[in-house]
C-alpha cells in the first residue's frame, strides 16, 4: 500500500504531460521499426507500401473500381486479387459491411502507400478532435494520441481510430445536447455493428428520444446507399459471407489470445466453446443491466458515457485487441470527471494499471496463456462504478444535510 501511494506521488501532472509528449513519437518509431522488420516498407514488385490489415480495406476499393464489387464477398475471387498483389504476406478477406466498403472507394484511386497514411491520418485527427471536445482543450487531443491503443491500431493498420472517434463523437455530441448528431454519428457507427449492441438500450434508459429516431433513419439511408451504387444483391452477398466470419471464433482461426473478450478468454483456459459462449451471454447481460441503471439514473454523463463504451467493448465477444484504443474514450471522460474534484485514492495507479496492461496483456497471453485481455476494460468499468458510488454518496450526504424545519408545536398543545 505505501508503494502504491509512493507512486502516486512520483506521477505528477508534469510528468504525465511530458508521457503525453513524448508517447506519440514513440509510437511513430514502433510502428515504423514493426513494418522495416517485416519487410512491410518496400516490395521488389510494387514499390513502396505499407502494410498490415490495412491492405485488405484498400484491396476491396481497387476491386470495386474495377468492376467486381461481388468479388470482395467471394473469399475465393478475393484470395486470387490479393495473392495476385501480395501473394507473399498471406491472405485477409473483407469481412465489413458494404457501407463500410462504400466509404473506402475513395481510397482505391490512390497507391497503397498513400491511402494508408492518408486514412490513417484522418481517422487518427478525427479522434484526437474529439479528444479535444470531451476535455474542454487541446490537451484532450494529445490524450487520445498518446493513448496505449494508439501503436496497436497502427502496427495492425486496423479501422479502430474511425471506431473510436465515431463513438466518442457520439456522446460528445450528446452530452453537449446535439442530439440529431449524435444519431447521425450513431448511423455511421453500424459499419462495425457489434459495437454498439448495447447503445439502443441507453439510449432508452436515458429518453435520448430524438437521438434514437435520427440513429435508426441515419442507418436505413447508410444502408441503402451501397445497395443503390452495386445493386441489393451486395447485401445478400455479404450476409452469406458471414456465415464464414462466424467460425473465426469457435474453430480459432484467429488465436484466442488476440481477442480481448470474455469468451476468449475462458477458451484460453480450456472451456468448450458452448460453455464459453454462455458465460459470455450471461456477461454481456450483466453489462447491460449495468448499463441501463447507470443512464436511467442523474449521474453525471462523463460516467454514463464512460460506462457504456468500456462495457460495449466486453459484450461482445469479436473484439480484438486492435479495440485497445476505443478505451481512450472513457478515459478521457473519466479523467475528466476526476479532475473536477472527484479524484479518489489510487486513481493515478489504476489508471497506469491500465495503461501497461495495454501495452502487455497480448504478449502475456501469447507467452504465458493466462489471459489478461480483459483486464484494461474491467479496470475502466470498475473506476466508473467507483465514481459512480461517489456520486450516490455525496448526493445521499446532502440529503440528509438538508432537512425540512421542524415545526413549532401549535399553541395549547
Amino acid at each position: 500500500m505505501e508503494k502504491l501511494k509512493h507512486l502516486e506521488t512520483i506521477l505528477t501532472s508534469d510528468r504525465i504531460d511530458v508521457f503525453l509528449r513524448l508517447a506519440p513519437v514513440a509510437y511513430l518509431v514502433g510502428m515504423a521499426s514493426f513494418h522495416i522488420q517485416q519487410a512491410h516498407i518496400w516490395d521488389a514488385k510494387h514499390g513502396l507500401l505499407l502494410m498490415g490489415d490495412y491492405i485488405c480495406y484498400w484491396l476491396a476499393a481497387v476491386t470495386v473500381l474495377a468492376g467486381g464489387p461481388f468479388d470482395v464477398y467471394d473469399n475465393d475471387a478475393f484470395r486470387l486479387v490479393a495473392e495476385n498483389f501480395v501473394a507473399e504476406y498471406g491472405y485477409l478477406p473483407f469481412m465489413y459491411p458494404p457501407t463500410y466498403l462504400l466509404a473506402m472507394v475513395p481510397f482505391g484511386f490512390l497507391p497503397n502507400w498513400l491511402s494508408h497514411i492518408l486514412f490513417f491520418s484522418l481517422t487518427l485527427g478525427a479522434l484526437a478532435l474529439v479528444g479535444r471536445i470531451i476535455w474542454g482543450d487541446w490537451k484532450g487531443a494529445l490524450i487520445a494520441c498518446a493513448f496505449p491503443g494508439v501503436l496497436g491500431v497502427l502496427i495492425h493498420g486496423q479501422n479502430s481510430f474511425l471506431t473510436a472517434a465515431l463513438f466518442g463523437g457520439t456522446l460528445a455530441a450528446l452530452g453537449g445536447k446535439r442530439y440529431i448528431l449524435a444519431g447521425i454519428l450513431i448511423g455511421f457507427l453500424t459499419y462495425k455493428p457489434q459495437i454498439g449492441v448495447l447503445i439502443p438500450f441507453a439510449l432508452l434508459a436515458g429518453r435520448y428520444w430524438t437521438t434514437f429516431i435520427t440513429a435508426g433513419v441515419t442507418t436505413v439511408v447508410f444502408a441503402a446507399l451501397p445497395a443503390f451504387a452495386f445493386g441489393p444483391e451486395i447485401w445478400l452477398a455479404f450476409f452469406e459471407q458471414s456465415k464464414f466470419a462466424a467460425t473465426l471464433l469457435d474453430q480459432e482461426l484467429v488465436e484466442f489470445w488476440k481477442y480481448l473478450s470474455i469468451y476468449a478468454g475462458l477458451r484460453m483456459l480450456g472451456l468448450p466453446d458452448q460453455v464459453a459462449m454462455v458465460a459470455q451471454l450471461f456477461f454481456a447481460a450483466g453489462c447491460l443491466v449495468w448499463v441501463l441503471r447507470l443512464w436511467r439514473s442523474d449521474a453525471p454523463f462523463e460516467l454514463k458515457a464512460a460506462g457504456l463504451v468500456a462495457a460495449s467493448l466486453l459484450a461482445s465477444p469479436y473484439m480484438l485487441t486492435y479495440e485497445y484504443i476505443i478505451l481512450a474514450v472513457p478515459i478521457l471522460f473519466l479523467a475528466r470527471h476526476a479532475v473536477d474534484g472527484n479524484l479518489l485514492p489510487f486513481d493515478t495507479t489504476l489508471y497506469v494499471l491500465i495503461v501497461l496492461l495495454i501495452l502487455l496483456a497480448r504478449a502475456i497471453a501469447d507467452y504465458t496463456g493466462i489471459p489478461l485481455a480483459s483486464g484494461p476494460v474491467l479496470l475502466t468499468m470498475f473506476l466508473t462504478h467507483r465514481y459512480y458510488k461517489q456520486w450516490e454518496h455525496n448526493r445521499a450526504n446532502l440529503a440528509g444535510s438538508i432537512r425540512p424545519p421542524v415545526s413549532s408545536p401549535a399553541p395549547g398543545a
